[in-house]
């Protein structure tokens, strides 16, 4: 029998047949805002513009839940409906007499329509929410997200780590965390490593499954593990964003106040453009940009510091000053290879009047320690690349402090959504 989780699935893919008007379906109209799955109950919520007649709807609501019955496995659908102005594009409360309709194959009924898009709310016991976003992928804002977030913790923070990246979930590899989250008094109780609190989609899904979910099933996803996970008592939330400009940075700035924004990009002016999009993009939503980080700055050769040594050596015997001359040149124009490009994260920084929060070199140990699941923050404590992250966190810290009570900002209000039907499994 198909889990609850291979379920939704199957229904997301019969509301991809279910045709909305001129031959696009309810998924690609934006029509369906949430889809729960719990022990072969289906519950989804569709949304239709504020002047639909009633007839249209509840027609719609039956061709929606005669798809979704045919799956094997289905029991009871409830098939609930909002409206959104047209104007605004915005879900609104369902009022008067029709448009809190209700429709439900098999008897059960869940009460009025939902309000659509929820209000963007504090989460209870968080002191600050960052995101980590780029406007592409490739430059190591995941890699960058962990370490941050590592770095945090080794000064003295309670730190969780969301990877909200849905299509590419790289937490648990780069972490090697192997584990399913529980679920204790109703909300989602985070793993741990490395002193950290985590959550990832990779920890709900089975390995090298893809992911083929529309927007409004990725924010759902985002809101949820936002409002149902156990993040109280952290200082410092650090978001992994999925690259780009989309559905998934849209939702978050509208499910929880941000207390900021990192756009991470390499000095390529390829990255730097993107880079530009991804910090409008925050602007707009009015998220404060902290500033830009740039990833993969240099290349720092691995034999300058035994160089350098040699040539301390040839000075004591005092060797050819012209020899020790050309060495010291050499090392000076190779001990550090801008393979990227040189300065250009400062430089966009400075034209896009943002803060430049600094450079983190490229370092072949960070990718092995994101291969093997030791971070270079923890795998080695000493590098330059660690000393950078370091740095990186402490100016964040030190821009957006947090009050150390133990407990967060515990005077924000606590706000609870009913849990994804695949954590029960």
């Amino acid at each position: 029998m198909a889990t609850d989780f291979e379920l939704k699935g199957q229904v997301i893919d019969a509301l991809e047949k279910v045709e909305a008007k001129d031959g696009v379906s309810v998924m690609d109209a934006l029509m369906i805002e949430k889809v729960v799955v719990k022990g072969g109950e289906v519950n989804l919520t569709v949304i239709f513009e504020d002047d639909a007649p009633k007839e249209t709807r509840w027609d719609m609501e039956d061709k929606i839940a005669d798809a979704v019955e045919e799956i094997d496995g289905v029991g009871d659908v409830n098939v609930m409906s909002a409206t959104r102005s047209g104007a605004s594009g915005k879900p609104a409360a369902s009022a008067g007499g029709g448009g809190g309709h209700s429709h439900s194959h098999g008897g059960h009924s869940h009460g009025p329509a939902p309000s659509g898009t929820p209000q963007s709310k504090p989460l209870d016991g968080v002191g600050k929410v960052i995101a980590v976003a780029s406007g592409k992928g490739g430059v190591g804002k995941s890699t960058v997200s962990v370490n941050l977030a590592l770095a945090l913790s080794k000064l003295g923070h309670s730190v969780g780590l969301l990877d909200v990246d849905i299509y590419g979930p790289s937490l648990p590899t780069m972490l090697g965390v192997n584990g399913r989250p529980t679920v204790r008094e109703k909300r989602i109780i985070p793993l741990e490593a490395e002193g950290l609190k985590l959550m990832s989609l990779g920890f709900l899904m089975e390995e090298d499954t893809p992911v083929i979910w529309r927007g409004p099933i990725v924010s759902g996803i985002i809101r949820q593990f936002l409002q149902d996970v156990d993040w109280k008592g952290t200082d410092y939330l650090i978001i992994d964003l999925p690259p780009g400009t989309g559905d998934a940075q849209l939702s978050l700035a509208q499910s929880v106040p941000l207390d900021g924004a990192v756009v991470v990009t390499t000095p390529s002016d390829l990255a730097l453009i993107d880079a530009a999009r991804g910090l409008q993009m925050f602007k707009t939503l009015k998220v404060e940009v902290l500033g830009i980080i740039e990833n993969m700055a240099h290349y720092v050769w691995p034999g300058a510091a035994e160089t350098r040594e040699a040539i301390e050596l040839l000075k004591k015997d005092k060797a050819s000053s012209t020899a020790i001359a050309m060495l010291e040149k050499t090392l000076e124009k190779h001990e550090k290879i801008h393979i990227f490009g040189d300065g250009g994260g400062r430089k966009e920084a400075r034209r896009l009047g943002t803060p430049f929060l600094g450079e983190i070199p490229l370092d072949g140990d960070v990718r092995a320690g994101g291969d093997e699941g030791k971070p270079i923050v923890v795998r080695d404590p000493q590098s330059p690349v660690t000393e950078a992250f370091l740095e990186l966190a402490k100016r964040l810290a030190g821009e957006n402090p947090v009050e150390k009570d133990g407990e967060g900002d515990s005077d924000k209000p606590k706000k609870r959504r009913g849990l994804f039907s695949f954590l029960r499994g």
